[in-house]
């Protein structure tokens, strides 16, 4: 059986430029055919400077009460945003306890955050790199980087992303980056087999068994 599973989506109103709370997320990407989500909120210094730690996982649980009645995964991670910089990272493998150790290194540097990760057991991939304002992150400080970003309202030059990831021998990922409705099941992966928790979608991502999906097909 193929198991479709969003790697990149946001919930309102952790994510303050998404409209799509946890719980109709979920519906949507139940409707859509999907079988799993990771919910990868906006992490930034910003959101903690009004927030409290605790109101980060808002989306999240909300997401994983609604795929409780319906059958589908809602993993947790993260898209990370150093402070000074408009570059984004997800996160794959994170867990509450890593989540608040790196509240306090937005003014980290890059080969600091990414020995921050491997210490933990999390993946760092860079999120579509070279939308206007981003900037390529040495590869050596990441794990890999998102070849198809499918957000329909920006110029994310997939296909320099993906040359970028070839020449630099990265692993790629496919998401939607939704934030709307019309947004919702662009992007992703599919898969053979389903994790049942954001370990098992790390180890996922890390083997490479799967195959991309973008705008309906897969590749």
């Amino acid at each position: 059986m193929a198991y479709k599973i969003e790697l990149h989506c946001h919930t309102s109103p952790v994510s303050g430029c998404s409209n799509l709370r946890g719980a109709e997320l979920v519906r949507l990407y139940s409707e859509a055919g999907y079988s799993a989500l990771h919910i990868t909120d906006h992490f930034t210094s910003g959101f903690f400077r009004d927030q409290d730690f605790t109101d980060y996982f808002y989306g999240y649980h909300a997401a994983v009460r609604e795929g409780e009645k319906r059958g589908l995964k809602v993993y947790l991670g993260a898209e990370f945003r150093f402070d000074g910089s408009n570059n984004d990272y997800l996160l794959f493998g994170v867990t509450k306890d890593f989540l608040f150790g790196a509240k306090d290194m937005f003014g980290s540097s890059h080969k600091e955050f990414h020995e921050y990760c491997n210490k933990n057991g999390v993946l760092l991939y860079q999120a579509h790199p070279f939308r206007d304002g981003m900037t390529r992150t040495d590869p050596a400080y990441l794990d890999g980087i998102e070849g198809y970003n499918m957000h329909p309202h920006h110029h994310s030059r997939n296909e320099l992303s993906l040359q970028f990831a070839e020449e630099n021998g990265l692993p790629i990922i496919s998401g939607s980056d939704a934030h709307e409705k019309h947004m919702v099941g662009r992007g992703g992966i599919v898969s053979e087999t389903l994790p049942e928790d954001s370990m098992g979608l790390r180890d996922l991502v890390l083997s490479g068994k799967f195959e991309l999906y973008h705008e309906g097909e897969c590749v």
